[in-house]
């Protein structure tokens, strides 16, 4: 009788670790807007991993919950701190430069055989986060670099960016097409994402 007690308050004890542990690495979501389609649609539950210093740090392609303006919003990392800020797909650096934002990044003066151009890189401690759904997401196209301090997790097991996945095998890639120099509409859907949990 004394041992079927222990071996009970042993699965008690491992249970509720566990159930501790869940709740501290992990968040539910639910998808709000056409931001991120096709990969995530409104609407849908996506299970997000918190981050902290001793998880796996953020890299390129992630799927990323952010806080923007008193909301949560699901977005793609599509740069790291220190990384260069070009005209690649979806190409953040035309609508930074349409929109003035070009005080939100670091820059360097770069001489070549065209003359001085000036390089920029996303700031210290900071993402720069895109939608999947190009033509309508509101994204760091918008708003500039994200701080690491409103990054609240990643989700796990995000499949990769849809745009990707039509480039490879072909040299031609969405860069190339009419879009590419073009900003994102002035109001478009802004891919929300409402957590059961903060």
């Amino acid at each position: 009788m004394l041992g079927e007690n222990r071996r009970l308050a042993v699965l008690i004890t491992v249970f509720l670790c566990l159930v501790l542990y869940f709740v501290s690495t992990f968040r539910m979501g639910v998808v709000r807007g056409a931001s991120m389609e096709p990969t995530y649609v409104d609407g849908q539950s996506v299970l997000v991993r918190r981050l902290n210093r001793l998880g796996r740090p953020l890299k390129r392609g992630d799927v990323v919950l952010v806080r923007n303006d008193h909301e949560v919003i699901i977005k793609r990392v599509f740069r790291l701190p220190g990384e260069e800020v070009d005209h690649s797909f979806p190409d953040v650096l035309a609508s930074t430069l349409y929109r003035d934002l070009t005080d939100f990044y670091d820059q360097k003066q770069v001489s070549g055989p065209d003359g001085t151009q000036t390089h920029y890189y996303v700031p210290q401690d900071y993402i720069v986060v895109v939608g999947d759904n190009i033509p309508v997401s509101e994204d760091s196209r918008v708003f500039g670099p994200i701080s690491l301090r409103d990054v609240l997790g990643a989700v796990v097991n995000a499949p990769g960016a849809p745009y990707n996945q039509q480039a490879q095998g072909s040299t031609q890639t969405p860069a190339n097409s009419r879009r590419r120099h073009m900003p994102p509409p002035e109001s478009d859907p802004q891919g929300r994402l409402d957590p059961y949990s903060r």
